[in-house]
């Protein structure tokens, strides 16, 4: 008998495509009522739910997340899940937005956790919430699958009720946190019956940080069959679209976000522009959940794509820098496709999906050590290392792959052999023993309490 699961995430995997008369379709369908939104979480979960039974699971699986614009309290999917979603009072989601980008900006740092207390209810309120909209799940589910660090107080207010996993997705490295933090986050992650972390080293740093519960490391993973070469016919419409011509392509994907740190891709390409004058930079990303309109609304998103495109003006690069927004899948596999080079300047990152997109499209890479995707990359072999911040290490590598095109066609060719470690195939097997672990435990446990809650089924 296989896992009921239910996902738990921030943001809604899906955002709305049609008319009001398509939206109001019993069951929405994939590319036609709504496409899947943009992030590593959500093609994570999805791919998860694709893998079925490699993975353990049986029936159909449920999605817990916050509200967007749009989105209905409850949509039946073709895709696998039915979503229901929670709504937070604007105020609400004001200040758990400005508490949880705290926690994220410190996490990529480290620089030390300085939230404004007056914020803090506003994280508690979001945290309840969610936990109220996961206990109805539990008479018809065997597990919740509970995403990132935005849900860190949710395993300790679901309790016994039900067996609880946390998905870490973010950096983990608790330096310079002051004492009484530290132990917020382990006590609050210890709430879970078990937590997976994406890298070695995060699940190093939380052992070593004194975490007593269970912990678990796998890599992110992806579907293959969802990064598919695009078509000719595409390929096409995006070079002419991005005016990319004849010349090489550096490419750069993350949404806009100062951790994400494209300066740095933006501050290389300028001595490679020099050295190759039909070269362009390329870079992918718009706005996320977080900094939509239609989401939590932080301004940062939009701040710093001005900047960017400040840098860029200062450096006189118009005509060689292109910023491509946020893209449909099907284009920005078709950049995949395009590509010399991609770059992933984030000095600190949980780990960076896209580097192993990028991979399955046999594009080399250049990663900084930061990010948690540098633990798969063997400098030289199937990608470059650059020193976390440094946009002159960059900038070489950059030069010395272009100068080089055997080169960089065999780490290209490595790299697509990589990229086969991050399969949803082989990730699955490994999750299925996670999770029957984790109801096998929580099923152990000496007192039980009969899963019966207000609106669920007993």
């Amino acid at each position: 008998m296989g896992i009921r699961l239910c996902v738990n995430t921030q943001t809604p995997p899906l955002r709305p495509v049609g008319d009001a008369e398509a939206l109001a379709r019993p069951v929405w369908r994939l590319h036609r009522e709504y496409e899947p939104n943009l992030g590593g979480v959500v093609p994570m979960m999805r791919a998860l739910i694709h893998s079925g039974r490699t993975a353990g699971l049986s029936g159909e699986t449920s999605w817990v997340a916050l509200g967007g614009a749009g989105i209905p309290p409850t949509v039946p999917t073709n895709d696998g899940y039915t979503l229901s979603t929670f709504d937070l009072p604007d105020a609400t989601r004001r200040s758990y937005g400005r508490f949880k980008e705290a926690i994220w900006r410190s996490f990529h740092g480290p620089r030390g956790f300085r939230p404004s207390l007056s914020d803090y209810p506003g994280f508690v309120e979001y945290s309840a919430r969610a936990a109220l909209a996961l206990l109805p799940k539990v008479a018809d589910h065997d597990l919740l699958y509970v995403n990132d660090f935005q849900q860190v107080l949710v395993g300790g207010l679901i309790g016994s009720a039900a067996p609880a996993l946390l998905r870490w997705h973010i950096p983990l490295d608790f330096r310079g946190y002051p004492e009484p933090v530290r132990r917020f986050f382990l006590k609050a992650m210890e709430g879970f019956d078990g937590v997976v972390v994406s890298t070695r080293a995060g699940l190093e740093d939380l052992i070593q940080a004194g975490f007593q519960g269970r912990a678990y490391q796998v890599y992110p993973y992806f579907d293959p069959q969802e990064q598919r070469s695009a078509s000719p016919a595409v390929r096409v419409r995006v070079q002419q679209r991005l005016k990319l011509r004849e010349g090489p392509v550096v490419l750069c994907v993350g949404r806009m976000d100062p951790v994400k740190r494209q300066d740095l891709a933006i501050d290389a390409f300028v001595r490679v522009a020099r050295r190759y004058p039909t070269a362009r930079l390329v870079l992918v990303g718009g706005e996320s959940f977080s900094t939509s309109a239609a989401g939590l609304g932080a301004p940062k998103g939009r701040s710093w794509r001005e900047k960017l495109e400040a840098r860029v003006r200062h450096h006189h690069l118009d005509a060689r820098v292109v910023f491509a927004g946020a893209l449909p899948d099907e284009e920005l596999r078709a950049l995949y496709d395009l590509a010399d080079i991609f770059v992933h300047p984030a000095p600190w990152e949980g780990f960076g999906l896209v580097v192993v997109e990028a991979w399955n499209h046999g594009v080399p890479v250049i990663v900084s050590r930061g990010a948690g995707a540098a633990e798969l990359v063997d400098d030289g072999v199937n990608g470059y290392l650059t020193r976390p911040g440094s946009s002159s290490e960059i900038s070489h590598r950059i030069t010395r792959l272009l100068g080089s095109p055997p080169e960089a066609e065999r780490i290209g060719a490595n790299g697509l052999l990589t990229a086969r470690r991050c399969h949803v195939e082989r990730a699955a097997p490994r999750l299925r023993e996670i999770f029957e672990r984790t109801v096998e435990l929580y099923e152990r446990r000496p007192i039980r309490r009969r899963r019966t809650f207000a609106g669920a089924r007993t």
